[in-house]
């Protein structure tokens, strides 16, 4: 397989739109999904069509395969963004076949999969079989921080040769420093020791969120929590996730809206991506109360604990952290 190093998880995007495609050809996405992945298919003007997804990750309908064939997809197997989903071992093995069938290429956007809290993880499909159609894509943004600026894209072997040229002109490298201080930061052992650091750190915050999300918003549905620094919290359909960040963000509070993420939204898209990443846990309970209020004031529900209220069933608080 052949290792570049790129301008964060974007540049690596872009850089697989221009090796891999042509002008309109088509292209699939997780719906809802990354919006970086978006913006460089239509950078490259191809044709770009959701998949729906589901507690099992990318669920492509069948017929797709042979009514819209795609060139590329994208996917994020580890721990779908924003859903939090994380895509089945079945589902994996039957896209890198249906890939292998139609000639496509898969994206496997890698993440976060480092911040594992449940489970035993998964293999990457880019390993799980050999000489897969997977295009593997990651950076340190989420692992260290997004400034660094470093990403990454492995090909496989069989393509190597043939894109050796091209890449060479395409990447004219940069931030060489910073690559060789992470170089030494990883070898040296302290980035594994620095990941157990934060996985400890990232489940505790976690668990406050939940922990407060449950107690606002309750029955709604939480999503996601096997990996990664967010959740998403479904919203009922008479509360608006748009509004309702907007509102959150005059308050000093930065959920996402879950239909921002979908090309085409739906009522099971309407929600709240919400970042724990850059929270201490001791703040979040106090910041979902602010966003349980303007929950309650947006749907006219009484306040927790009056006569005739019930729980508002809502919460944020930390942002939700962004993708570099």
């Amino acid at each position: 397989m052949l290792k570049r190093s790129t301008e964060g998880a974007q540049e690596a995007l872009n850089l697989c739109v221009r090796l891999f495609t042509n002008p309109g050809d088509v292209a699939w996405v997780e719906g809802p999904g990354y919006r970086g992945a978006k913006a460089a298919f239509s950078l490259g003007d191809l044709s770009t069509l959701p998949m729906p997804v589901d507690a099992d990750g990318m669920a492509a309908p069948p017929d797709a395969w042979l009514t819209q064939p795609p060139k590329l997809i994208y996917t994020s197997p580890a721990h779908q963004y924003p859903t939090g989903s994380v895509l089945s071992v079945a589902r994996r093995l039957e896209l890198i076949a249906q890939a292998r069938r139609c000639g496509a290429w898969l994206i496997e956007d890698d993440y976060d999969g480092e911040f594992r809290h449940t489970g035993e993880p998964i293999a990457s499909m880019q390993g799980l079989v050999d000489d897969a159609p997977v295009l593997y894509v990651g950076s340190f943004s989420k692992t260290m921080f997004p400034a660094l600026r470093v990403g990454f894209v492995v090909l496989p072997r069989a393509i190597a040769a043939h894109t050796a040229v091209a890449l060479q002109a395409m990447l004219r490298g940069g931030h060489r420093l910073e690559q060789l201080a992470l170089a030494h930061f990883i070898e040296s052992g302290e980035f594994g020791r620095h990941l157990g650091r934060m996985r400890r750190l990232y489940r505790e915050r976690q668990q406050a969120l939940r922990d407060a999300l449950t107690a606002h918003f309750a029955p709604a549905q939480i999503l996601g929590g096997d990996c990664g620094m967010h959740l998403t919290l479904h919203l009922p359909p008479q509360l608006c996730d748009r509004i309702l960040a907007e509102h959150a963000l005059h308050q000093g509070l930065n959920p996402r809206a879950l239909s921002g993420f979908a090309l085409q939204p739906r009522a099971e898209t309407n929600g709240l991506v919400i970042g724990y990443g850059n929270t201490p846990a001791e703040r979040l309970a106090s910041a979902i109360d602010t966003l349980a209020a303007l929950a309650r004031g947006l749907t006219g529900k009484p306040k927790r604990g009056s006569k005739a209220g019930s729980k508002a069933g809502l919460r944020a608080g930390s942002s939700a952290t962004p993708r570099v």
